[in-house]
């Protein structure tokens, strides 16, 4: 639905910053599905301020085209980084997927929680926790992006009956069976990532979408040590809570997973220096330019 340019923001007696700014395509400035969504995430971004979270600095339109001013993240998202992983035959230790999946539930339990100034909570559920929606920068920072899909009280577009939102592979079942959704939905998403960066394997994904759709439906999960993880009993019963078909047998909320994610984390005595893994990882890129390097940090969130 845009384009993402990295820019300086020069401001008078300062020195500059660089920002990213989506741009809405042209030809999607008359239809007013795509303008209510891009407002809803300008809306629901003006209420966030959380280091996990991508900022929403500014907006507005120039010559007629909307658009949205963000903070630049220097550095690659996880379907990159699973992509120069797999290249080099190497994959994400148990203490960097652990890391990530904290870091990725701190945001949505803030997010969760989020209330307006009156204090009436705004019943965010993210609805697109997925890799490309994930950046991970060289200082070492985890940051969701994009609301584009993000239901909360103060959306001006609200989802039809029939329409379902987010990218199959990270759906929940109850999402493919057109039931109503809450933030249980995007604890199975962070469930799916989790899975896919300690097996170094796509959980849900099959050759159209029909078949992808049905998968998560049936909601079959190897087990993380059949997929020859890392992994121990408890880190499969954490991991297997996270993906459970029903609702209502996963943690009920975003909160109640990171507490889990981070006793695990304490328990192991797990660490991990993120931010020079990054920076490993981006160095090689032999097929990125030095242009493309400098918008890795958004530019698959836009597309």
């Amino acid at each position: 639905m845009a384009d993402v340019f990295l820019c300086e923001r020069v401001e008078q007696g300062s020195e500059g910053s660089l920002v990213a700014i989506k741009r809405v395509h042209k030809h999607l400035l008359a239809d007013p599905t795509m303008i209510g969504m891009l407002l809803d995430e300008i809306s629901l971004g003006r209420y966030c301020s959380h280091p996990n979270l991508v900022a929403t600095l500014d907006s507005g339109r120039s010559r007629g085209q909307a658009y949205i001013v963000m903070e630049y993240v220097d550095g690659l998202n996880l379907v990159q980084i699973r992509e120069v992983l797999l290249a080099r035959g190497l994959h994400f230790t148990r203490a960097q997927a652990m890391h990530i999946a904290i870091e990725i539930s701190k945001s949505l339990a803030y997010l969760h929680e989020l209330s307006d100034a009156s204090g009436v909570r705004l019943g965010v559920v993210h609805r697109d926790v997925t890799p490309p929606n994930v950046l991970l920068g060289i200082d070492g920072s985890v940051k969701l992006c994009d609301f584009g899909f993000a239901k909360s009280r103060v959306q001006r577009i609200k989802t039809d009956a029939g329409i379902i939102k987010g990218k199959f592979s990270y759906l929940s079942p109850e999402a493919t069976l057109e039931k109503p959704v809450d933030q249980r939905a995007d604890v199975f998403a962070v469930g799916i990532v989790l899975w896919e960066m300690l097996t170094m394997h796509r959980l849900f994904h099959a050759d159209t979408d029909y078949d992808t759709f049905k998968m998560v439906q049936r909601t079959e999960v190897p087990t993380l040590v059949s997929m020859g993880a890392d992994a121990d009993s408890v880190l499969e019963e954490i991991v297997a809570k996270c993906l459970a078909k029903d609702p209502s047998d996963r943690y009920q909320s975003a909160e109640a997973m990171y507490c889990a994610l981070a006793a695990y984390e304490d328990w192991q005595e797990l660490s991990c220096d993120l931010g020079q893994f990054v920076r490993q990882l981006k160095l090689a890129q032999p097929s990125v330019t030095t242009t493309q390097k400098a918008n890795t940090g958004l530019l698959a969130a836009a597309r």
